[in-house]
Order: C-alpha cells, then sequence, then structure tokens
C-alpha cells in the first residue's frame, strides 16, 4: 500500500479540536476511532489524546451512548446472536468497558427470538433446495445459526423445533 501524507495535516491543538468537532456533525464516535480518524490525518498522538480528553469532558464523545447506537443498529438486523455482537461492538471500536453492558442487554429471550426469526428467513430462503425432513435441512440451519453466532443452546432449540415437524 502507497504511505501518502495528508492533504491537510493537522498541525496544531486547536486544529486537531476542530477537524474533531467537524467529524462529530456527521456521525458519533467512539474515543478509539477517533484516535484512529486524528492520527490518521496527520495530528500527533499527543494532540489528539488531548483533543478527545477534551471532547469526553464537554461531553461530545460519550462511550456508552455510541456502544447504544451500535447495539441498536445490530439489534434491526435481527438475524444474529450473541456472539456476533460481542464481535461487532469490538469491530466497531466500543470501549471495553461498555461491552459487558450491552452484551446484558441482549437476553436470552430476545436471542431465542432472532434465533426463531433466523431459522424461518433460512427455511424459508431455501425451501426449494432442501427437503423439510432431510438431514441436508438439519446440517444447513446448524451451519447456518453457527455462522450468525448464535449458541449451541439455541441451535439445538430450533433443530429440535425442526425434526418435531413443527412450523417453523
Amino acid at each position: 500500500m502507497i504511505n501518502k501524507t495528508p492533504r491537510n495535516k493537522l498541525d496544531t491543538f486547536e486544529q486537531v479540536y476542530g477537524y474533531a468537532m467537524n467529524l462529530l456533525n456527521y456521525r458519533d464516535y467512539s474515543s478509539k476511532d477517533m484516535f484512529l480518524k486524528l492520527t490518521g490525518k496527520g495530528a500527533a498522538p499527543e494532540d489528539a489524546q488531548k483533543a478527545i480528553a477534551k471532547l469526553i469532558s464537554n461531553g461530545f464523545i460519550n462511550e456508552m451512548h455510541y456502544a447504544k447506537q451500535v447495539y441498536r443498529a445490530w439489534l434491526s438486523k435481527k438475524v444474529y446472536g450473541k456472539l456476533h455482537l460481542a464481535m461487532e461492538l469490538r469491530r466497531k471500536n466500543v470501549s471495553e468497558e461498555c461491552i459487558p453492558v450491552i452484551m446484558e442487554e441482549f437476553t436470552s429471550e430476545l436471542e431465542m427470538e432472532h434465533a426463531l426469526q433466523a431459522a424461518r428467513q433460512y427455511i424459508q430462503r431455501n425451501k426449494k433446495k432442501i427437503k423439510s425432513n432431510d438431514e441436508n435441512l438439519t446440517a444447513s440451519v446448524a451451519r447456518f445459526m453457527g455462522n450468525r453466532g448464535f449458541g449451541g443452546r439455541y441451535i439445538q432449540v430450533i433443530l429440535e423445533e425442526i425434526r418435531s415437524g413443527n412450523d417453523m
């Protein structure tokens, strides 16, 4: 990859802080995302840290608010499990202190609801390829559910529903 120097390098703290405020006009950032954005634009790491500290103290960066936004966006997808949620929170640079709080919000009842929704959606989309009482169905549903971050407990419940012949 070619190493490009930023066009408008951020030389002073005021420029760094102004650029950070400008970024926050468009969307929220975690402190880690903001640090990466600022240093990627050419800000000195010390200035970036100082600007982030000031943004946090002024309430412009709120880690828990950002974590809840990521959670709400993820929750709207409705076909993923708890393991996928944890991965998504880390991928979006949510602070490690906020992750357990968010994970508690995704209850086992909610995860079961998501598991049923995901299985129904998968079976509906693949009806023609897979016959309803075939072992291929249970194996493919189990793989699909595992790939979507559902734990073994939820996969077992879904497979029992399929084996018992209940309509999904």
